[in-house]
């Protein structure tokens, strides 16, 4: 008997990056230093709660020292996106991406 595919959801409005903004000082071999703001964007913290859940279960293998280097370990859905076995499971911003090309070529 084919066991089914678990499926989850979560609304689109949490499948996106957020802005970060972080204060970085530099400091120069001579000794003087640069400070300012570096840029950058984080998960949305509701992706990453469900990010967690799909590991604590068995779905994902995260990678945390790789930016979307995350690993399917059983196939699932999430919104009706097909995940298979050892495909990649991309960070947010990446994923919304995914998903309106989708739409887009329906």
């Amino acid at each position: 008997m084919k066991t089914p595919i678990r499926k989850f959801r979560l609304k689109m409005e949490y499948i996106t990056s957020i802005s970060e903004v972080k204060k970085m000082t530099f400091t120069f071999d001579d000794g003087q230093t640069l400070t300012g703001d570096a840029h950058g964007t984080i998960d949305h913290p509701k992706f990453t709660e469900l990010r967690d859940k799909l590991e604590k279960e068995g779905y994902i293998k995260i990678e945390r020292s790789c930016w979307n280097g995350d690993r399917v370990l059983k196939p699932f859905t999430l919104n009706g996106m097909a995940f298979k076995l050892h495909e990649q499971f991309p960070c947010s911003g990446a994923l919304d991406i995914r998903f309106k090309v989708k739409q887009k070529f329906k």
